[in-house]
Protein backbone atom coordinates (compact mmCIF):
# COMPACT_ATOMS: atom_id res chain seq x y z
CA UNK A 1 0.00 0.00 0.00
CA UNK A 2 2.77 2.44 0.90
CA UNK A 3 4.81 3.26 -2.17
CA UNK A 4 8.05 5.13 -1.55
CA UNK A 5 8.33 6.14 -5.19
CA UNK A 6 5.03 8.00 -4.99
CA UNK A 7 6.17 9.82 -1.86
CA UNK A 8 9.52 10.72 -3.43
CA UNK A 9 7.83 12.11 -6.55
CA UNK A 10 5.30 13.93 -4.36
CA UNK A 11 8.02 15.52 -2.26
CA UNK A 12 10.20 16.43 -5.22
CA UNK A 13 7.54 18.00 -7.41
CA UNK A 14 5.40 19.24 -4.52
CA UNK A 15 8.19 21.15 -2.79
CA UNK A 16 9.37 22.72 -6.04
CA UNK A 17 5.80 23.67 -6.93
CA UNK A 18 5.23 25.08 -3.44
CA UNK A 19 8.31 27.24 -3.71
CA UNK A 20 7.30 28.40 -7.19
CA UNK A 21 3.80 29.25 -5.92
CA UNK A 22 5.26 31.24 -3.04
CA UNK A 23 7.61 33.07 -5.40
CA UNK A 24 4.57 34.06 -7.48
CA UNK A 25 2.92 35.35 -4.30
CA UNK A 26 6.04 37.39 -3.54
CA UNK A 27 6.08 38.80 -7.07
CA UNK A 28 2.44 39.77 -6.65
CA UNK A 29 3.35 41.52 -3.40
CA UNK A 30 6.33 43.30 -4.97
CA UNK A 31 4.12 44.65 -7.76
CA UNK A 32 1.95 46.29 -5.12
CA UNK A 33 -1.01 43.90 -5.04
CA UNK A 34 -2.28 42.01 -2.03
CA UNK A 35 -1.32 38.34 -2.51
CA UNK A 36 -4.05 37.25 -0.09
CA UNK A 37 -6.80 38.62 -2.32
CA UNK A 38 -7.89 37.81 -5.84
CA UNK A 39 -4.53 38.71 -7.38
CA UNK A 40 -2.86 35.99 -5.32
CA UNK A 41 -4.82 33.32 -7.18
CA UNK A 42 -2.31 33.55 -10.02
CA UNK A 43 -0.02 31.37 -7.94
CA UNK A 44 -2.41 28.45 -8.44
CA UNK A 45 -1.51 28.17 -12.13
CA UNK A 46 1.74 26.32 -11.51
CA UNK A 47 -0.04 23.52 -9.65
CA UNK A 48 -1.48 21.67 -12.68
CA UNK A 49 1.84 22.02 -14.50
CA UNK A 50 3.75 20.27 -11.73
CA UNK A 51 1.06 17.62 -11.28
CA UNK A 52 1.24 16.74 -14.97
CA UNK A 53 5.06 16.82 -14.96
CA UNK A 54 5.20 14.59 -11.86
CA UNK A 55 2.79 12.04 -13.31
CA UNK A 56 4.60 12.08 -16.63
CA UNK A 57 7.90 11.40 -14.87
CA UNK A 58 6.36 8.64 -12.77
CA UNK A 59 4.80 6.97 -15.80
CA UNK A 60 7.88 7.35 -17.98
CA UNK A 61 10.53 6.12 -15.54
CA UNK A 62 8.88 4.19 -12.72
CA UNK A 63 5.63 2.57 -13.81
CA UNK A 64 4.69 2.48 -17.50
CA UNK A 65 1.41 0.74 -16.66
CA UNK A 66 0.12 3.58 -14.48
CA UNK A 67 -3.37 2.82 -13.20
CA UNK A 68 -5.96 5.45 -12.36
CA UNK A 69 -5.64 5.06 -8.59
CA UNK A 70 -1.86 5.08 -8.61
CA UNK A 71 -1.88 8.20 -10.77
CA UNK A 72 -4.39 9.78 -8.41
CA UNK A 73 -2.11 8.99 -5.45
CA UNK A 74 0.84 10.61 -7.24
CA UNK A 75 -1.20 13.73 -7.96
CA UNK A 76 -2.56 13.92 -4.43
CA UNK A 77 0.95 13.56 -2.99
CA UNK A 78 2.18 16.43 -5.16
CA UNK A 79 -0.86 18.50 -4.18
CA UNK A 80 -0.36 17.82 -0.49
CA UNK A 81 3.29 18.79 -0.40
CA UNK A 82 2.62 21.85 -2.55
CA UNK A 83 -0.12 23.01 -0.20
CA UNK A 84 2.00 22.30 2.86
CA UNK A 85 5.09 24.15 1.65
CA UNK A 86 3.17 27.14 0.32
CA UNK A 87 1.10 27.49 3.49
CA UNK A 88 4.18 27.29 5.71
CA UNK A 89 6.09 29.85 3.65
CA UNK A 90 3.04 32.13 3.52
CA UNK A 91 2.66 31.93 7.30
CA UNK A 92 6.32 32.79 7.84
CA UNK A 93 6.10 35.68 5.38
CA UNK A 94 2.93 37.07 6.98
CA UNK A 95 4.36 36.67 10.46
CA UNK A 96 7.43 38.77 9.70
CA UNK A 97 6.31 41.16 6.95
CA UNK A 98 2.61 40.96 6.32
CA UNK A 99 0.61 42.48 9.15
CA UNK A 100 -0.58 45.32 6.91
CA UNK A 101 -1.49 42.77 4.22
CA UNK A 102 -3.73 40.94 6.67
CA UNK A 103 -5.51 44.14 7.69
CA UNK A 104 -5.98 45.06 4.01
CA UNK A 105 -7.35 41.59 3.30
CA UNK A 106 -9.78 41.79 6.22
CA UNK A 107 -10.99 45.22 5.09
CA UNK A 108 -11.38 43.95 1.50
CA UNK A 109 -13.36 40.90 2.62
CA UNK A 110 -15.58 42.98 4.93
CA UNK A 111 -16.34 45.33 2.05
CA UNK A 112 -17.18 42.36 -0.15
CA UNK A 113 -19.38 40.88 2.57
CA UNK A 114 -21.20 44.19 3.02
CA UNK A 115 -21.74 44.49 -0.74
CA UNK A 116 -23.39 41.07 -0.86
CA UNK A 117 -25.28 41.47 2.41
CA UNK A 118 -28.79 40.95 1.05
CA UNK A 119 -27.88 37.87 -0.97
CA UNK A 120 -25.93 36.37 1.92
CA UNK A 121 -28.76 36.89 4.37
CA UNK A 122 -31.21 35.39 1.91
CA UNK A 123 -28.99 32.32 1.40
CA UNK A 124 -27.59 31.72 4.88
CA UNK A 125 -29.67 33.80 7.29
CA UNK A 126 -29.01 36.85 9.46
CA UNK A 127 -27.31 34.94 12.28
CA UNK A 128 -24.70 33.24 10.10
CA UNK A 129 -24.00 36.50 8.25
CA UNK A 130 -23.36 38.38 11.51
CA UNK A 131 -21.20 35.56 12.84
CA UNK A 132 -19.15 35.51 9.62
CA UNK A 133 -18.67 39.26 9.73
CA UNK A 134 -17.58 39.13 13.37
CA UNK A 135 -15.17 36.24 12.80
CA UNK A 136 -13.68 38.00 9.81
CA UNK A 137 -12.54 40.83 12.07
CA UNK A 138 -10.55 38.41 14.23
CA UNK A 139 -8.79 36.59 11.37
CA UNK A 140 -5.43 35.16 12.44
CA UNK A 141 -2.31 34.33 10.45
CA UNK A 142 -2.68 30.62 11.10
CA UNK A 143 -6.26 30.68 9.82
CA UNK A 144 -5.19 32.45 6.62
CA UNK A 145 -2.42 29.90 6.09
CA UNK A 146 -4.80 27.01 6.74
CA UNK A 147 -7.33 28.45 4.27
CA UNK A 148 -4.56 28.65 1.68
CA UNK A 149 -3.55 25.06 2.48
CA UNK A 150 -7.11 23.78 2.05
CA UNK A 151 -7.68 25.77 -1.16
CA UNK A 152 -4.50 24.43 -2.75
CA UNK A 153 -5.32 20.91 -1.65
CA UNK A 154 -8.82 21.08 -3.16
CA UNK A 155 -7.61 22.59 -6.44
CA UNK A 156 -4.75 20.09 -6.58
CA UNK A 157 -7.15 17.22 -5.97
CA UNK A 158 -9.29 18.29 -8.90
CA UNK A 159 -6.29 18.54 -11.20
CA UNK A 160 -4.99 15.21 -9.89
CA UNK A 161 -8.26 13.60 -10.86
CA UNK A 162 -8.01 15.02 -14.38
CA UNK A 163 -4.35 14.05 -14.73
CA UNK A 164 -5.01 10.51 -13.42
CA UNK A 165 -7.65 10.03 -16.11
CA UNK A 166 -5.27 11.41 -18.72
CA UNK A 167 -2.28 9.23 -17.75
CA UNK A 168 -4.05 5.95 -16.98
CA UNK A 169 -3.14 2.90 -19.02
Amino acid sequence: MFNQAIVRIGVRYGVICGIASFVLLLVTYLFGYNPLGESGRWSFFVLPVFIFLGMKYYKQFLDTELSFFKGLRVGLAISFYTALVTAMLLFIFLYFFGHELVTEYIAEMQTLLEATREESIKLYGEEIYEQSYKELGSMSLSRLASFDFIARLVVGSLFSLVAAVFFRK
